[in-house]
């Protein structure tokens, strides 16, 4: 049997391909995803170990790297621990390390939200840093830049750049260029070191650290040493082998990045479910039309087990072929997403590819599984083949069994209450508020919606392509339209493929436009100012110096500034972390638009709190009442003396204001958050966000901004964002067409003696060619109906499980007319080779076919 399987593959070597490539690009993306962050994790791995070579204990906050929102992204101990460290016995040296967000001055760039972050660091002269050209900083007017930074922006040694920490810019002379262990990437980050005093004074941190690099005495026992330091520590504080916090490090850089393999690996099931169906429909089709033969072979001695292991040999062995492609292609996807992320400026440390013996075997795992489950089915059939049944039996012509589209029915109303449990529950606190458990319903209906209309395909096959090919007037359209329905298994789940793919992409393209439209409206009513300050570059929230409002009050054409500031709370009763945003009452008007209030923000002051209706009716809290709030661990109980609505419809997750004095005096290191700017009567908007923007030239961490800026900057993040996915989920609609390829291919085979006999009455080899052709865009056309229908459907309950009751519902008209084109074209490509096959038949020899 095994000899019939190889003889079956070979003699139908583009079946054989076709069935390959319909596997190919799924264990393609999850062979990426680990050989990618394979070989990040080993790269990471390496350049931290190098750097704790010169280190032998690193003492460091017991804090979570930005443990709470808005919180310290680099958690800090007390200054005053060097001392304590250093006299302890057996340590020769304790280094003080420092680091934070800077802005680095570069002539012509532009700073935006998205681009990767400018990082000072103090200059400890051991670790992980590594001179590589000029000297280390040892003035105070000295910076250093880590090499590939310097090479992309442009920076020589000698340069003098300025750069700007927690208030004004200052210049620093450039004396040389630094890498991290072998290496010279920064992960797409700029880092610059100062002596250690000018990073805490330009950070604005004299008292603090983020570590302390320890390297203890010759000869003396690190672990006698490192359990002195724990010892005198306080309880915020922790000692750590410089082996092991370098793994902790480097594992948090893994982490970070965790979603690459997430990402890769969602869209390599997504293509595999896709060529699933595929190699599903062929090894049914070819299981069908090998009936005749299989008799035979039953006729002769053949058992059915043995029959349903020559299938399964089949699928074994086009499995691990593809899986073998798919990993050589996975390998290249993973080189691809490497060098596109340096061309974006994010060049990552490299330690060669790292392809393990894990990914081989998932790769060939999930191949080999794959295929042989897809084609399971088709081989159980053959054990259902008598020697007289199988002579003639036509099981194609078979009558579509209702009960499976009764299921489908079933299934759709479960994924419509589904849908409505989720949509009901967005309407009172969606996920833009921070409560997700809408979308697990709605995600969870759509997944059944998929699964319903796959099994309503087939009931939907002959009365929909009546419809659409109802134009038909030649001959070969006619057949090719009722070649496709004649055989509504086949053609159901050919489009099914094709369903999944663009139903996807119709989902991913509705929710971009609706939240997009949402969020966008909403944002321009959200606010009454003409120009808005505030921190530019990676972190929206690092906040800005405070100096920068009275810089922008005297600037001509501006009538009045709104300051808003924020600190990090604990909620109430276990209800996590969040932010507490200040307003100056007498300005939040131009601050925030609201459609309601009630109660009065002017009664905002000391021991009270405004609160957002969405947060308050959640909890249950009524003007009046007293909320306990935890801010730096001590507890702050406030009255409730306003309840607000936002304008525009939206609520989100900034629910508690309380006065802007109050939030200044708690915190560490006072900063405003941005600046609401309302300009002159008359004033042009342009103009006066210019002269903003030359008043505050020695401030480059603020950037200034019209609400049109930043209505621009969100949707040309959302395009890319979008066309990014888009993209990727195009593979499994190329999977699709090659689903429609082979499964044309296959009824061309089957049809042979019919062709024949329509050659033989006159049927031209052009008249074949439209025939094939016809029904191939049918079919692509139904599938693509049918995924636009889903893509709507779930694109809108998706959305109104994201943004809630103020939803605005947007359809994507581009994506839509594109769908029908491509669906045409698609039609049209995949039967290029069995038109072209069906044309070129011998006459004669198509007759006399059996």
């Amino acid at each position: 049997m095994l000899r019939v399987a190889f003889r079956n593959l070979a003699e139908h070597k583009l079946r054989t391909a076709l069935l390959g490539l319909a596997v190919v690009a799924g264990v393609g993306f999850v062979t990426a995803a680990y050989v990618f962050t394979d070989s990040l994790s080993a790269a990471f791995d390496q350049a931290f170990a190098a750097g704790a070579e010169g280190v032998d204990i690193v003492v460091q906050s017991t804090a979570e790297p930005e443990s709470t929102p808005g919180g310290e992204a680099f958690p800090r101990v007390d200054a005053g621990l060097v001392e304590t460290v250093a006299a302890i016995d057996g340590v020769a040296t304790a280094s003080p390390f420092l680091q934070s967000i800077v802005t680095l001055v570069i002539e012509g760039e532009e700073r935006t939200p998205f681009g990767a972050p400018d990082l000072g660091i103090s200059w400890s002269g051991s670790g992980y840093f590594v001179v590589q050209d000029g000297r280390a900083p040892a003035e105070p007017d000295e910076v250093v830049v880590d090499s590939a930074s310097a090479e992309n922006r442009g920076i020589v040694i000698g340069d003098t750049v300025n750069i700007a920490g927690s208030s004004r810019a200052e210049p620093f002379e450039v004396v040389g260029t630094f890498g991290f262990g072998e290496g010279g990437s920064g992960f797409g980050a700029t880092f610059l070191g100062f002596t250690h005093q000018r990073a805490a004074d330009l950070f604005g941190i004299p008292n603090e650290l983020n570590s302390i690099e320890v390297v203890v005495d010759e000869g003396a026992d690190v672990e006698q040493v490192l359990a002195a330091i724990a010892g005198a520590l306080p309880d915020d504080a922790e000692a750590l082998d410089s082996r092991e916090a370098a793994e902790a490090q480097a594992a948090q850089l893994q982490e970070g990045i965790g979603f690459f393999n997430t990402f890769l690996l969602v869209f390599g099931a997504i293509a595999l479910v896709v060529g699933a169906f595929v190699v599903y429909n062929a090894f049914r089709v070819v299981v069908a039309q090998r009936g005749r033969e299989l008799a035979l072979m039953r006729v002769l001695g053949t058992t059915r087990r043995q029959l349903m292991w020559s299938v399964l040999a089949e699928a074994l062995v086009v499995g691990f072929i593809a899986s073998l492609v798919g990993l050589a292609a996975g390998i290249g996807l993973a080189v691809g997403i490497r060098a596109l992320l340096a061309v974006t400026g994010t060049e990552l440390p490299d330690a060669g590819l790292v392809l393990s013996g894990r990914t081989f075997a998932i790769a060939l795992v999930v191949g080999i599984v794959t295929t042989l489950l897809s084609a399971l089915l088709p081989a159980l059939r053959t054990t259902q083949i008598s020697p007289m049944e199988a002579l003639r039996d036509q099981p194609e012509m078979r009558r579509i069994k209702r009960g499976w589209a009764w299921i489908g029915v079933i299934l759709l109303l479960g994924a419509v209450a589904l849908v409505g449990i989720g949509v009901i529950r967005a309407y009172d606190e969606a996920a833009i508020t921070g409560n997700t458990d809408p979308l697990v319903w709605i995600g969870l209906g759509c997944v059944v919606a998929f699964a319903s209309f796959f099994l309503l395909a087939r009931a939907l096959v002959r009365p929909l392509l009546g419809v659409i090919g109802r134009g038909a007037r030649s001959v070969p359209a006619l057949l090719g339209r009722e070649n496709a329905r004649r055989t509504p298994r086949r053609t159901a789940v050919t489009a099914t493929a094709l369903m999944i793919g663009l139903g996807l992409v119709a989902t991913v393209a509705v929710l971009s436009r609706s939240v997009e439209d949402t969020i966008l409206v909403a944002l321009e009513e959200a606010f009454t100012a003409e120009v808005i300050v505030q921190a530019g570059g990676f972190d929206a929230l690092s906040g800005i110096p405070l100096e920068v409002a009275d810089e922008v009050a005297a600037v001509e054409g501006v009538a009045e500034v709104a300051r808003l500031n924020m600190v990090p709370v604990e909620l109430p009763d276990g209800g996590g972390a969040s932010l507490a945003f200040g307003v100056e009452p007498e300005t939040v008007e131009l601050a925030i638009a609201f459609d309601q209030v009630d109660g009065s923000f002017a009664d905002l002051g000391l021991g009270t709190v405004a609160i957002q209706r969405v947060e308050a009716d959640s909890r249950g809290i009524a003007l009046g009442d007293t909320v306990d709030l935890t801010i730096e661990d001590m507890s702050h109980p406030v009255e409730v003396v306003a309840i607000f609505d936002f304008s525009g419809g939206v609520a989100d997750s900034t629910s508690y204001y309380l006065a802007y004095d109050i939030v200044r005096d708690l915190q560490e290191a006072p900063k405003d958050i941005s600046l609401a700017i309302g300009l002159d009567e008359g004033s042009d908007i342009e103009a006066t966000s210019e002269l903003i923007s030359d008043a505050l030239v020695e401030f480059p961490g603020a950037a200034v901004s019209t609400i049109a800026d930043i209505v621009g900057q969100v949707r040309s993040a959302l395009a890319a964002v979008v066309g990014m996915v888009a993209g990727l989920l195009l593979m499994s609609v190329a999977v699709a067409v090659v689903g429609i390829v082979l499964t044309l291919y296959l009824a061309v085979y089957e049809r042979t003696r019919e062709t024949g006999l329509l050659r033989a009455v006159g049927m031209t080899r052009r008249q074949v060619r439209r025939m094939i052709r016809f029904e191939s865009v049918l079919i692509a056309v139904f599938g693509t109906l049918l995924g636009l229908v889903l893509g709507l459907f779930c694109g809108w309950a998706l959305s109104v499980g994201v943004v809630g009751e103020g939803i605005r519902f947007g359809v994507p008209w581009v994506w839509v007319i594109a769908g029908f084109l491509g669906a045409l074209a698609a039609g049209v490509v995949a039967a290029v080779i069995p038109a072209r096959r069906a044309s070129r038949m011998d006459v004669l020899a198509a007759i006399a076919y059996e």
